[in-house]
């Protein structure tokens, strides 16, 4: 876009004033091209442009003026000479951390493997691997706040182990273990790996000065704590933060709405981007009717030079999936019918999951995050179809298909060059767009309120699905959100 719309020319002026600024853009709206509006509007200054990702980065390197520099939070923290040869070590395993650190002796542990009492009431075994693994996601955790301690509130929750009992007994085995694995990684000799998140945490700890006059933070709906503390602590630059608070769908691994915190912490003021250049009128009123339910203050318009349809389509060029073992099940279909199938991401996390799923089926304990909590396959059964549909669709693939085929068919797929069809999960769509798009129908209705009678729908699926709506250009398929008109009321 050569000449800006009213609002990017807004943004300009408001930054020309001296001050911070928060700039809510909507899915398409240009909000990389209005900061590099702001960034050749006055050469004189040195900048920042904070990155979500170092793809991001390196594609703003090459077209942000040269008065700019592009990071990611990582990339301010790295420091090559302290960090490097660690980062270089070959792969460590949970198991091999645990028996590096002794979780045994930490927790004095003599004899037989402690164990905790599950939801459905079976003795699960927690393994020394166990404990450290759920120990480094527990110190992750902590890494993407801005607490200065490791507590209670840092451990993860996992399916099958909500009840209290269950809860307190995790506590006790897993935080003097994440504990002590800090401390060991503080030291420069560790015997644990470092990793990219750990030295972010180290470094926003120290107390950085950042030697820059201007901070531009993107994608800031997805802004980790730690970060965040980081950059409203540079009072002596200018800071502008961008993003799409309604894209806020990170919030389960420690991301928050970076865009709220410093309309609150700094009282600036906060400008829109509504006019989207990614898809016509059709698919905006689409995507405003998520924005209202979940009631964002932005309402998007669709450009009028880009032709948009919704409705079905039968041959769609990519499909988004709300979970993985959604896009499992899409992924087998397409296989099955001879299409060349491309999984964003890669196959790996269907894989952990068929491997996880195996393991419990042989009587062995996993580790991975979905089933770790559960003592045995029948026990995932069980929970899955009386307490939690979310792992009804990984049940029945699993049971239909075996972990063996799964396994095979993520082996089978192709690269998104040579597809016929994309599958994604909502969350890895994040920052895509294709011609047409297909939602899969495993965006669940939420089930009434037994109590009310109310359908109420968690705000984060909202935005999740107003996301998944927003990755279409020309054409969209959203008959699987039809029970949005049934929605009564959002929560928190």
């Amino acid at each position: 876009m050569v000449n800006p719309t009213p609002e990017q020319a807004e943004a300009v002026e408001t930054y020309s004033d001296g001050l911070d600024m928060v700039l809510q853009a909507g899915a398409g709206c240009g909000k990389s091209a209005t900061l590099k509006m702001v960034a050749r509007s006055d050469s004189r200054r040195r900048m920042t442009y904070v990155a979500y990702n170092a793809s991001i980065a390196a594609d703003a390197r090459r077209s942000f003026p040269a008065n700019v520099l592009c990071k990611t939070g990582h990339g301010l923290a790295y420091d090559p000479q302290r960090f490097g040869r660690r980062l270089q070590r070959p792969r460590q395993t949970a198991h091999q951390a645990a028996q590096a650190l002794d979780v045994r002796k930490i927790l004095n542990i003599i004899g037989a493997t402690p164990s905790i009492t599950t939801d459905v009431g079976h003795p699960k075994a927690m393994t020394s691997k166990i404990i450290m693994r759920i120990a480094l996601d527990t110190v992750t955790r902590w890494c993407y706040s801005a607490d200065r301690e490791i507590t209670a509130k840092h451990v993860p929750q996992y399916d099958g182990l909500t009840k209290k009992e269950a809860r307190e007994q995790l506590l006790a085995l897993v935080l003097p273990v994440a504990q002590a694995a800090w401390q060991d990684l503080l030291r420069d000799d560790s015997v644990l790996n470092l990793s990219h998140d750990h030295y972010l945490k180290m470094w926003a700890l120290s107390g950085p000065r950042i030697p820059t006059d201007v901070v531009l933070l993107d994608e800031a709906q997805d802004t980790n704590d730690v970060l965040s503390a980081v950059l409203l602590a540079q009072e002596h630059a200018q800071r502008i933060a961008v993003g799409d608070s309604a894209q806020q769908i990170y919030s389960w691994r420690g991301a928050n709405d970076a865009l709220a915190t410093f309309t609150r912490e700094l009282g600036c003021p906060e400008l829109t981007l509504s006019q989207s250049f990614r898809f016509g009128p059709e698919i905006a009123s689409r995507a405003n009717i998520w924005l209202q339910l979940i009631n964002a203050p932005l309402r998007l318009t669709g450009w009028t030079h880009a032709e948009s349809h919704v409705g079905l389509i039968e041959a769609p060029d990519a499909i988004l999936c709300r979970t993985n073992a959604g896009a499992m099940g899409i992924v087998m279909e397409g296989l099955a019918s001879g299409r060349k199938v491309a999984l964003v991401g890669g196959g790996s996390a269907i894989k952990q999951l068929a491997w996880a799923a195996e393991a419990l089926q042989g009587g062995r304990p996993t580790d991975h995050p979905e089933l770790m909590g559960f003592a045995s396959w029948d026990d995932v059964r069980q929970y899955a179809f009386e307490e939690d549909g979310s792992l009804e669709v990984l049940v029945k693939l699993i049971d239909e298909h075996g972990p063996d085929r799964i396994v095979a068919a993520a082996d089978g797929l192709c690269s998104e060059d040579q597809a016929e069809l994309v599958v994604s999960t909502a969350h890895r769509s994040k920052g895509r767009e294709w011609p047409a798009v297909r939602i899969h129908a495993d965006f669940r209705a939420p089930k009434p309120d037994p109590t009310t009678g109310l359908v109420v729908l968690p705000r984060e699926e909202g935005r999740l699905a107003y996301v998944a709506v927003t990755r279409a250009r020309e054409r969209l398929d959203d008959t699987a959100l039809a029970w949005v008109r049934d929605v009564t009321a959002v929560s928190a």
